[in-house]
């Protein structure tokens, strides 16, 4: 009996975790039919032309995906997307492991990255169309400029902020620094790595919107671009509805593999 009380005197944090879960997710369930109703009936009185209300984007999206638009042009997009974010996560990852780890590498390379950093895309435009034209180079290098610094500076700062206490302790076992490098600084900066990565692919879909609207009207991009210029206000919603859960899908696929990559990391309850 004293067992099986004190086994559940232990458990109610987690109960109440758990219920407090369950009420975020009634909160955002309820938030999200509030907002659906509120659009409906916005959209009801000002009209379709303004504001297509969502009882309206089910036909559009059937329209759309029977005409074979949405498919194409969500594969034209995955095309740069994907493209892009592997050269910001391989180039950010390598470049941010060298300026945390080397401090003199990263004391060098730190102004250029800043400055970098809050250099307006748009700006570049221009050059991108005379060096790469309008194609999918241009599109994927504007989707890599758009998300590589985020990965690169958490990645950088995971590395400086490795707890030193791990360091000392390998150190003690007669770690060298490469083992110390490989086996503890890597993996103790996974989560801050991890974190650039989500921050980052949500900053590759913008950019790779812009981009199709930028260089190439193609894309989603091009095919709300498109329906807004035929006043489809309907198809421009299920264009951006599209976008938004494409970024939603790729932020889940990267926490699935952080928590295949670090089980020993807590769950997170998002």
């Amino acid at each position: 009996m004293p067992a099986l009380i004190e086994r559940e005197q232990l458990s109610w944090p987690t109960v109440v975790k758990r219920n407090l879960v369950n009420l975020e997710r009634v909160v955002q369930l309820v938030l999200l039919v509030a907002l659906i109703v509120t659009w409906e009936v916005v959209g009801r009185n000002v009209g379709t032309f303004f504001l297509a209300p969502p009882s309206s984007l089910w036909s559009a999206f059937l329209e759309m995906l029977s005409t074979g638009a949405l498919v194409a042009a969500l594969l034209d997009s995955l095309s740069s997307l994907l493209a892009g974010f592997a050269i910001a996560a391989v180039f950010g990852i390598s470049v941010g492991f060298m300026m945390g780890w080397y401090r003199p590498v990263g004391r060098t390379l730190n102004p250029f990255v800043s400055a970098a950093y809050v250099i307006p895309i748009a700006a570049l435009v221009p050059v991108f169309i005379i060096w790469f034209g309008l194609g999918f180079e241009a599109r994927t290098i504007t989707v890599v400029l758009f998300c590589v610094f985020e990965i690169l500076i958490s990645t950088a700062t995971g590395v400086q902020n490795v707890d030193t206490k791990l360091t000392e302790a390998a150190r003690a076992f007669g770690a060298n620094r490469w083992q110390l490098f490989t086996r503890v600084v890597s993996f103790a900066s996974m989560p801050y790595i991890f974190a650039g990565l989500r921050m980052g692919i949500s900053r590759a879909v913008k950019g790779m919107v812009i981009a199709e609207l930028l260089f190439a009207v193609t894309g989603l991009g091009g095919l709300i671009s498109s329906a807004a210029n035929y006043y489809r206000t309907d198809q421009v919603f299920v264009g951006v509805i599209t976008i938004a859960l494409l970024g939603v899908a790729l932020s889940g696929l990267v926490q699935v593999a952080e928590r295949a990559l670090l089980p020993w990391r807590p769950a997170s309850s998002s």
